[in-house]
């Protein structure tokens, strides 16, 4: 019994009542600025595994703090995690070790700029293409019109960022199974909420729905800024002849960043053992992404099957394990037709009016359709201004100019929808093609785990990390939901635990 009440355990459970008692009303937001005194002093005084262990579950309730009526978005989790940063960085040894090795770089520099060169690349590889970036980030902000913006975006990622050097740095066989452990407790508390979001469908009217989710969990989670755009433009509903239907999005702030999230959350629970929980936990996640009503999601799940077809002809030997979260997920897809064509928001209509599921399906190829046809304008558009601003782009942060709206439209969601095309435009040639430089370490790191083959878990892992990892980078060929706080923050951690594991046992075999 001793073991459930640790520190750990006792500051969630006080996050989580907390932000659930805020959110029924019971609490004013101001408490927020107590917890996160608690917090501070927790982040202060445990180990950095404790802390990385806290970020990991806390991700879905970590909050936005109430700092002035105009000013409270600011989320808690930007505190958190430079807290642990500055630990990690102003660790004595490893500043001296940081010392020395920029000793070393500027002595190789002065023989020669390539040698130093080389010797960066070969050592910190990763490290070297993200501070690229962001100078090339910063270089962009000589086109941005709005140059605060872009100096916020930067500021955004960097804090980001910071998080995956940690976990990169503290990560190993032994503890990479807790990080799971806790990815999975966060992602059952998102799992829960759609639950109850889903039952909230068919017991309130639409206009009560949105109130309730907008004003009270958005406002309470990302501050009234965020709240207001919800109440006024959200993805959260599938709209059918004169029925609407529920797209789940549980806490998240949209429908596209939370199927994301639970693909992550996935992948880390297949690296644990299969107890009961983790088997239920799985599924439950693979019937939220279908119920999240994204075709995004529902489209580039071919590309994983279509990779695992690429093994399976290679002779390479797959766990059967492997296939079961797909094999759920197209089961759940049929089964879904009897909750996304069901009465919702006690509104009624015939059958026929209620057959969202097969029209969402027959839509993802419809270039006619309205969404389609809004992605296809702006991707004409993103085109148009990257042959306009092919080297530096518009500017990072500054992408609703193309669209000639407002710049902080951004906050509303105003992108490219694709990734890859966000880059190109804000960024220009060089971030783009140093963005897919980034990408192309990432899918060897996975690599490098997946071949291990003499270490069954890591190797399961590395794989099923490469196909969750293709799954989103497909999906991100329609957005960039990616970049969403909550979906990038696990994203860091997964990636921080997938470039610390192969560096744990040395180099290994290449991509054939």
């Amino acid at each position: 019994m001793n073991a459930y009440f640790t520190k750990l355990n006792i500051i969630f459970t006080l996050q989580v009542a907390t932000v659930t008692l805020a959110v029924f009303g019971v609490f004013p937001r101001e408490v927020f600025l107590f917890l996160a005194g608690i917090i501070v002093f927790f982040m202060l005084f445990s180990s950095l595994e404790e802390s990385v262990y806290f970020i990991t579950r806390s991700i879905p309730v970590f909050v936005a703090l109430p700092i002035t009526e105009t000013f409270d978005s600011l989320n808690m989790w930007r505190v958190a995690v430079l807290i642990l940063f500055l630990r990690w960085l102003f660790v004595g040894e490893r500043v001296s070790g940081f010392l020395n090795s920029c000793a070393l770089l500027f002595s190789k520099a002065r023989q020669g700029f390539w040698g130093a060169w080389l010797y960066a690349w070969k050592e910190w590889r990763v490290e070297t293409l993200a501070l690229l970036l962001f100078l090339v980030s910063v270089l962009s902000l000589v086109n941005a019109e709005n140059p605060t913006l872009g100096i916020k975006r930067i500021i955004y990622f960097a804090n980001l960022w910071m998080l995956f050097f940690v976990v990169r740095q503290t990560a190993n066989r032994e503890n990479a199974v807790k990080i799971a452990w806790n990815a999975v407790i966060g992602g059952s508390v998102v799992i829960a909420v759609g639950a109850l979001q889903l039952i909230s469908a068919y017991t309130m009217g639409v206009d009560n729905f949105s109130e309730f989710w907008a004003l009270g969990v958005n406002k309470t989670l990302y501050g009234a800024a965020w709240a207001n755009i919800a109440i006024n433009a959200n993805t959260w509903f599938a709209y059918y002849n004169d029925t609407i239907h529920l797209r789940m999005f549980s806490s998240f702030p949209d429908t596209h960043s939370f199927p994301l999230y639970l693909l992550m959350v996935i992948c880390f629970a297949m690296f644990l053992r299969k107890t009961f929980f983790v088997s239920l936990l799985v599924a439950l996640a693979c019937a939220e992404v279908v119920l999240s009503g994204t075709r995004g999601i529902w489209a580039s799940v071919l590309f994983p099957l279509l990779f695992l077809g690429y093994l399976f002809v290679k002779k390479f030997q797959l766990p059967s394990a492997v296939f079961s979260p797909f094999i759920l997920f197209f089961l759940l897809l049929l089964l879904s037709s009897f909750i996304f064509n069901s009465t919702q928001f006690k509104l009624t209509g015939t059958g026929a009016e209620r057959a969202v599921l097969a029209e969402r399906i027959k839509s993802i190829l419809d270039t006619g359709e309205t969404s389609n046809q809004g992605r296809i304008f702006i991707w004409k558009k993103t085109i148009g201004s990257i042959q306009n601003n092919p080297l530096l782009g518009v500017g990072v942060g500054n992408f609703p100019v193309i669209l000639k709206l407002n710049p902080t439209a951004s906050k509303a969601g105003a992108s490219a929808h694709n990734l890859y095309l966000n880059f190109f435009a804000e960024l220009g040639v060089f971030g783009f093609a140093l963005f897919m430089c980034i990408v192309y370490e990432i899918w060897k790191a996975g690599w490098r785990l997946f071949m291990r083959r003499e270490d069954v878990l890591m190797s399961f892992f590395g794989l099923n990390f490469l196909l969750y990892f293709l799954w989103i980078l497909w999906y991100s060929m329609t957005d960039v939901a990616v970049f969403d706080e909550r979906a990038f923050l696990l994203f860091m951690i997964l990636l921080g635990v997938i470039f610390a594991l192969p560096s744990r046992y040395g180099t290994t075999a290449r991509i054939n």
